[in-house]
């Protein structure tokens, strides 16, 4: 899966299962993306707003892999089609931010379908440094 950041005009994404530790929310505005950044904001339930990064900006060499029952669920058939979203911890400032690239937010860019995927067995980091210059 590329995780190039597919253009998008989406407005909303539709999470079923919620993102983890928050399945009651199953709706978020998709705000922003310029310079790669996105707001996940709550739809009509109350909820914590998200940063999250398009993960092909930040981490060019990122190349998560789907298993084929979660490609199928979100109707993806095409990588192309797939905005790889990471939740952002911010810190004090932008030195201190950390990308969780072990769950991802995958969403389908043709139709808001959206899922965070807990990548096991991929020895991916919860923390990963967003700029190249933070500290591990």
């Amino acid at each position: 899966m590329t995780t190039e950041p597919a253009p998008t005009s989406l407005a909303t994404i539709h999470v079923p299962e919620g993102l983890v530790g928050f399945p009651e929310t199953s709706t978020y505005r998709l705000d922003g993306g310029g310079g790669g950044i996105f707001e996940l904001a709550p739809v009509g339930a109350a909820g914590p707003t998200f940063v999250a990064a398009a993960a092909g900006v930040f981490f060019p060499d990122y190349r998560p892999v789907l298993d084929d029952a979660t490609a199928a669920r979100l109707g993806l058939h095409d990588a192309h089609d797939a905005l790889v979203l990471v939740i952002v911890t911010v810190g004090p400032d932008i030195s201190a931010a950390y990308g969780n690239l072990f769950a991802p937010v995958v969403v389908n860019t043709r139709t808001g379908a959206a899922e965070q995927v807990v990548l096991s067995g991929q020895d991916l980091p919860l923390r990963a440094p967003l700029l190249p210059s933070a500290p591990r």
